[in-house]
């Protein structure tokens, strides 16, 4: 049951990875590499649709422009209507748009290895086949976007509601188009159902901003800027578009709780912690660890209770998380139990009192045994 103050404190995790892991600097990173791969794109695009009879006055073909916003349309309609040697654009146009294609794929793996803040340990058959999928993935979703646009913009006067039925089907196309991105890319382990959240987020945001571009197009003056102001507008698009995309891995990384690492997991967040302990314990030992633990909790704010097994350690401020998690990848199957919980700086330094106090009276204790010593 998801309650108040868990979807705050989800909200938060989710602000906070956002603006730590620089998001939107790896959004604009994608933005630049996507549109310099757009020119050959549709420059290859123009050679294939004239190899197979049609031309950039095809109706067809025009109808597809005509659904872009338009100073994106100008910018498309100038790539295909230019003239250009057939064999020595496509040459450099291919090199061109697989450079550009290269490099949107090592930055949507570093993006997600960097949000999930696991380690790059993909094999290069994984990784072509990581690419492979986002190039079908984005493709659906540009077609689904477009295609939904130009199919039922051409029957909304002659079936009754149809223009309610565009929104639905350009969300449904999103969702299968994203979920292959968010479910292959990650270096994690995750079920078919723990990528949906991203996806749906990702997927509405694509929609949203799709409509806000179009009102935001239609009220502003159609020749403003010229083709100047088509490439900034083609630009603004793709940020926006890679800021939604990795947002969703955001939010699929907190609610996993993959953003803050975990015992036995070498991530980037393992950096920020001391390790202040580790040790290895048989069943009988591990209940009587967890019992003294409970009684260090439940003691009084202020008091540090130390026992065998369990050392001082800050009081919680607020719920502690709890994390369970299960592989079967490897030798041995496994299953994780992460505790985690913030403390105040009150209890940060009643912590460090207590320890060099501790270590204080082990540092005097030889001094006093010696001394008695000399007496006798």
């Amino acid at each position: 049951m998801v309650t108040t103050s868990g979807a705050l404190d989800l909200g938060k995790r989710i602000a906070s990875d956002f603006s730590e892991k620089n998001v939107p600097f790896m959004a604009a990173a994608l933005a630049y590499h996507a549109f310099i791969s757009l020119a050959p794109m549709f420059l290859l695009l123009f050679l294939l649709i004239t190899t197979v009879g049609f031309g950039p006055q095809n109706q067809l073909v025009q109808n597809a422009i005509a659904s872009l916003p338009n100073p994106i349309a100008d910018v498309v309609s100038g790539l295909l209507g230019g003239s250009a040697d057939g064999t020595g654009a496509s040459v450099i146009g291919l090199f061109v748009l697989l450079w550009g294609t290269l490099k949107i794929f090592r930055g949507l793996d570093t993006a997600f290895s960097e949000i999930y803040e696991t380690l790059d340990t993909n094999s290069f058959v994984n990784k072509l086949r990581d690419g492979v999928t986002v190039i079908l993935a984005l493709g659906v979703a540009i077609v689904a976007m477009i295609g939904s646009s130009v199919v039922l913009g051409a029957f909304t006067d002659r079936i009754p509601y149809s223009q309610w039925a565009t929104p639905v089907l350009l969300l449904a196309g999103l969702v299968v188009a994203l979920y292959p991105i968010y479910y292959v890319f990650p270096d994690a382990d995750l079920g078919v159902r723990d990528v949906l959240p991203g996806v749906l987020v990702a997927a509405v945001g694509w929609g949203l901003m799709q409509g806000l571009f179009q009102l935001y197009l239609s009220v502003a003056e159609p020749s403003a800027g010229g083709v100047f102001g088509g490439v900034i507008v083609v630009i603004t698009y793709l940020y926006f578009s890679a800021l939604i995309l990795l947002f969703g891995a955001v939010v699929n990384a907190a609610i996993g709780a993959h953003s803050m690492g975990g015992p036995g997991n070498f991530s980037r967040a393992d950096a920020h912690f001391k390790i202040e302990r580790t040790d290895s314990f048989d069943f009988p030992t591990l209940v009587a660890y967890l019992d003294d633990l409970r009684t260090e909790l439940l003691s009084e704010p202020g008091t540090h209770t130390r026992t065998e097994l369990v050392e001082n350690r800050p009081k919680p401020d607020g719920n502690i998380e709890l994390v369970e998690r299960s592989t079967t990848e490897g030798k041995k199957n496994q299953w994780q139990v992460t505790l985690r919980w913030q403390f105040s700086d009150d209890e940060l330094v009643e912590y460090f009192a207590s320890r060099t106090g501790e270590e204080a009276s082990s540092t005097a204790q030889p001094e006093a045994v010696s001394a008695e010593s000399g007496d006798d």
